[in-house]
């Protein structure tokens, strides 16, 4: 019985020191991004920053491509960081009104605008054909999918396309942050790198979304 214990004890302790070694190596994903960019980013990097041996990207992950799309989806707005607006939003009771939907593009754009590791996988996403690129846009597709679903009837038969004045939106969203961000240069005498340009946008989406839910009308 004791000889069992102990078995299941080191079997227990080898389980974490995987889990560790592979949240080390996730989060090296990041470190490396910020440091030497995506074109930096490659096995031998990886492992360097999380202090492992380069063959355990394939042992735990298969290869890299799995593990850098395992950090995208810990980092990525949509599944992560607006994860519980988004299950508040697509409950089937919820009605999404324009304070919904405002609030929601306002705190994706501080995010973006806070936050360099997500700048940097959205450049990589628009600059670089990878199949894990693709499969976290696509991810995104869906869970916007979600929200439309809630969505759609109120729009339907409307004189408002609804979803395309959203994806100009958040278009617009990611492009005005990646802007500022690159090359810190104004736009349309608009400096985001201000508290009063930040605030200037934020209201901006607010006063869109609004418009498009007052001129809703049925045709």
């Amino acid at each position: 019985m004791e000889d069992e214990f102990k078995a299941r004890k080191v079997t227990s302790g080898k389980l974490r020191d995987k889990v560790r070694t592979k949240n080390k190596m996730v989060q090296a994903v990041g470190k490396v991004l910020l440091k030497k960019g995506y074109t930096g980013l490659n096995a031998t990097s990886v492992a360097k920053e999380a202090g492992v041996d380069k063959s355990l990207v394939w042992t735990y992950f298969g290869n890299l491509d799995n593990l850098v799309e395992e950090y995208i989806a810990q980092r990525d707005f949509w599944k992560y960081k607006a994860k519980d607006s988004i299950e508040t939003l697509t409950t089937e009771t919820k009605v999404i009104d324009d304070d919904d939907m405002a609030a929601l593009l306002q705190f994706q754009f501080k995010a973006l605008l806070e936050d360099e590791i997500l700048q940097r996988l959205m450049l990589w996403g628009i600059s670089e054909k990878k199949q894990f690129l693709r499969k976290a846009s696509d991810d995104r597709e869906l869970i916007g999918e979600e929200i439309f679903k809630n969505m759609d009837s109120k729009f339907k038969n409307s004189n408002v396309d609804v979803r395309g004045i959203f994806a100009i939106v958040v278009a617009g969203i990611y492009y005005l942050v990646l802007h500022a961000k690159t090359n810190g240069s104004l736009f349309c005498g608009i400096d985001l790198n201000t508290a009063d340009g930040e605030e200037r946008i934020k209201e901006s989406i607010s006063q869109i979304i609004k418009m498009a839910y007052q001129n809703n009308i049925k045709i």
